[in-house]
């Protein structure tokens, strides 16, 4: 379905609109759209694109990378040796260079966000945008970009478990979907390429630079052309993980703490498994001593840990790898810094005398202070800070910010700098303690 009759601005009511008729309903292209989403265009791609290539030669490696020449994947040394250069000057001037090579490539990225610090606040804005009305993800959003002239997805129709926008940046992209209860009448659709029988029963989308594309998670699809080029780059939401998975996840990292020397038990000892007759009297020791460390839990520990959790998951607007580039440069006592993003440092108030500052998935924990909480606060409201002016835990803290990327330095001139923080202990506090949440685990898409 297209929806083309004006222009259409991303809104509360566009997103109201959407998640109550299409999210995870059904497929639907939106033309003339304005939103500062589409600000990130062919030349701004091209320019992540080589940025990440250039990563993967540098550490020798092609992870969230993938090459395929006539829809078989190449190997590791040849991913490498295929990806952009600074040269091609865009990506239609790489086009020129692989399809001097192959009639039938395609290139695909799924990093790109790793190296995206200065889109970080639009696509954050987006994201958060459609939370607000259809939730926060379980999993992860991620960013993925598929170029190439090849005729078909390599892999076929497929469907990858997550809900996806797509934004053309070069030529025209043609997305060919099916209602997934056809799928389960005919199965042999599934990783097919030869699906000419079963045409009539798909929706196509067919897509130009401009335009936003989105298709449910269940939906089937495959991409394909006439062999001409296209560059179109995607937003996915993965929502094929149940809450129980994620409080799972949760609590993994926790347990080791809890249960000591019994969590890394290889095997249950026991008495006994029955009394003879297929009955079972009791536990090994080993469950019942878990058993009762879980149940004296208090309630605030359980607490905390959740916060920390969800502190992490939203201050990474619920993608699966934010950037996190470190600053080129470390900050002397001369510099002045401020908040980087237009998104606030998110803190929270945890119990003994805690607090607990994220960013980009970082957790940061302090002595609870109302200094501390004015400091951030502050910094949330846009003012500076000059580190000659700061006490020492103040400057603790800002050099830990900046090296998390959540502060940028300021040109040297007069500025509305934020009064020092009062109350700031001269004695410097326990070391800042830094956590990172347990990884997600990886799954990758296809375009």
């Amino acid at each position: 379905m297209k929806q083309s009759a004006k222009k259409k601005s991303l809104d509360h009511a566009f997103w109201a609109k959407f998640a109550q008729n299409y999210w995870e309903r059904k497929p639907a292209i939106f033309s003339g759209i304005t939103s500062p989403i589409l600000n990130i265009d062919s030349d701004h791609i091209f320019q992540l694109l080589v940025r990440y290539s250039e990563h993967c030669r540098q550490t020798n490696t092609t992870e969230g990378m993938k090459f395929y020449i006539d829809g078989q994947p190449q190997y590791f040394e040849d991913v490498l040796r295929y990806l952009p250069v600074p040269r091609d000057r865009s990506l239609t001037g790489y086009h020129r260079r692989m399809s001097q090579q192959f009639k039938d490539y395609c290139l695909v990225c799924d990093e790109l966000l790793q190296v995206s610090q200065e889109k970080w606040d639009l696509l954050g804005n987006f994201m958060l945008d459609l939370y607000q009305e259809v939730g926060f993800p379980n999993r992860y959003a991620e960013i993925g970009l598929y170029l190439g002239n090849y005729r078909k997805t390599p892999f076929g129709v497929h469907v990858d478990g997550c809900g996806v926008f797509s934004f053309p940046v070069v030529g025209t992209k043609r997305f060919r979907l099916w209602d997934p209860r056809i799928v389960k009448k005919h199965p042999d659709l599934e990783e097919s390429h030869h699906y000419a029988p079963y045409k009539k029963q798909s929706q196509l989308l067919q897509a130009n630079p401009g335009d936003m594309t989105y298709w449910p998670s269940s939906y089937w699809h495959i991409a394909e052309s006439n062999g001409s080029f296209s560059a179109t780059w995607s937003l996915g939401v993965w929502v094929n993980e149940p809450f129980q998975e994620t409080l799972a996840e949760m609590l993994k990292p926790f347990l080791p703490k809890m249960l000591s020397k019994d969590a890394d038990h290889r095997m249950v000892t026991f008495r006994q498994i029955h009394d003879g007759t297929g009955r079972i009297h009791q536990l090994p020791e080993l469950f019942e001593r878990s058993i009762a460390i879980l149940s004296a839990l208090p309630e605030r520990e359980l607490k905390d840990l959740a916060l920390k959790f969800w502190l992490a998951r939203t201050s990474k607007k619920g993608f699966k790898n934010p950037p996190l580039l470190p600053p080129e440069e470390r900050l002397t006592p001369k510099d002045q810094v401020r908040a980087k993003s237009e998104h606030p440092i998110l803190w929270a108030q945890l119990s003994q005398g805690l607090l607990c500052l994220a960013v980009n998935g970082k957790l940061i924990e302090l002595p609870e202070s109302k200094a501390v909480s004015k400091l951030i606060q502050d910094l949330n409201s846009g003012r500076a800070f000059a580190l000659a002016a700061s006490s020492p835990d103040e400057k603790q803290i800002l050099h830990r910010l900046y090296e998390l990327n959540a502060l940028k330095k300021l040109e040297n001139r007069k500025l509305d700098l934020a009064t020092p923080v009062s109350g700031m202990k001269q004695k410097r506090s326990p070391k800042a303690k830094l956590s990172t949440p347990a990884r997600n685990k990886k799954t990758e898409r296809k375009p």
